[in-house]
């Protein structure tokens, strides 16, 4: 009893240390040497004063945008550079310029010629965040993904109503509910945009949005979306596993693609597993064979320390070892389907190389 206690009052610490949140930054002119992320985003987040940025209470109303996000020469992998003061394109990542779509259609249309322009045409990767992310902080990770793992398609976050406070997990739990219907519309305004191959990333209890939207999506029988989607990431998935089973059952077809990143060092998971009063969450499984039959293969990651941050819950993404492996996984030519599609046969020997 005491170590679950000791165990709580550790997390809620470490969760509360972020007391300095993340914040948008804006810079005019480009500077030499930096690398350009352009961001697409959908949010049911409601619109904050600061323009172009959004708070965590819930609208039924989606608002879409893109973000130009400059990274510094200075980048290194795995972390966000956050301005310490005056937004500085030299040292930090910054906003270079920003665009709030007035329609659906001048979204489409957007997504549809920066697809155009991308080496592997036609193919969206859409990042879903975690718990207590604000807007700025799920924007700059993704972007931090999109450079780090060197993602060739055209990039969108949807940005959930997350309360951005330690202490309402279980609101955040209800808020996941309430975002299904906002990223089933996203994902169908994508396949009408003209997107072939769709790469649904979810981290967290933003992978329980993720499952119960595609589970909504096959029970409305409108295939439109599904045909196009070609692999399924889940990182540090806050989902209990019974569930997961329920949710993949429910999906007809199942993507070809299905990875699960899992961490049995993962401090949040705990938590949430305490809070839960379940045992195990999803991304706490280290036994591929606990979910081969379904097609879904497991990643363990946890021997891999140099993730970003005392928790261990962004180890697929912050640590500069398992981004490096991930990298190598590609070839010129090959794109994020490929590189997935490859994970089975690939990626299992490379990680056991790499943690010997």
């Amino acid at each position: 009893m005491y170590r679950h206690i000791t165990l709580v009052v550790l997390c809620l610490t470490a969760f509360a240390a972020c007391a300095g949140r993340g914040e948008l930054g804006f810079v005019a002119l480009k500077q030499p040497g930096t690398e350009i992320e352009r961001i697409f985003i959908a949010t049911t987040r409601q619109r904050s004063e600061t323009p172009y940025n959004f708070n965590g209470l819930r609208t039924s109303e989606l608002t879409y945008g893109r973000y130009d996000i400059s990274l510094p020469p200075t980048h290194q992998v795995g972390k966000i550079e956050w301005p310490k003061g005056e937004p500085n394109a030299a040292t930090d990542f910054v906003i270079t310029e920003a665009k709030i779509f007035e329609t659906p259609a001048a979204f489409r249309s957007g997504i549809k010629t920066t697809n155009q322009s991308h080496h592997n045409k036609n193919e969206t990767v859409v990042f879903i965040h975690g718990y207590n992310n604000n807007f700025a902080e799920s924007l700059y990770r993704f972007s931090q993904i999109s450079a780090d793992m060197d993602l060739r398609g055209t990039s969108v976050l949807y940005a959930w109503p997350a309360t951005e406070n330690t202490f309402e997990y279980l609101h955040d739990r209800d808020s996941v509910l309430f975002a299904r219907n906002g990223l089933q519309t996203l994902l169908e305004q994508l396949a009408r945009s003209g997107s072939e191959r769709l790469i649904l990333v979810a981290h967290s209890i933003g992978s329980m949005l993720l499952m119960e939207t595609l589970r909504q999506l096959a029970l409305s029988n409108d295939k439109s979306v599904s045909r196009i989607i070609k692999g399924v990431v889940l990182i540090s998935p806050d989902i209990d596993e019974t569930v997961f089973k329920i949710q993949l059952s429910s999906l007809d077809p199942v993507p070809d693609s299905f990875i699960v990143f899992s961490d049995d060092k993962d401090r949040a998971l705990k938590f949430m597993s305490f809070l839960t009063g379940r045992r195990n969450r999803l991304g706490q499984i280290t036994n591929p064979e606990d979910l081969k039959k379904y097609d879904v293969q497991v990643i363990n990651l946890s021997e891999y320390t140099d993730g970003d941050g005392f928790l261990n819950h962004s180890v697929a993404i912050t640590s500069p070892s398992v981004i490096a492996i991930l990298r190598k996984l590609q070839t010129t030519n090959e794109s994020l389907v490929g590189k997935i599609a490859d994970l089975e046969t690939r990626v299992e020997q490379l990680f056991k190389n790499n943690s010997k």
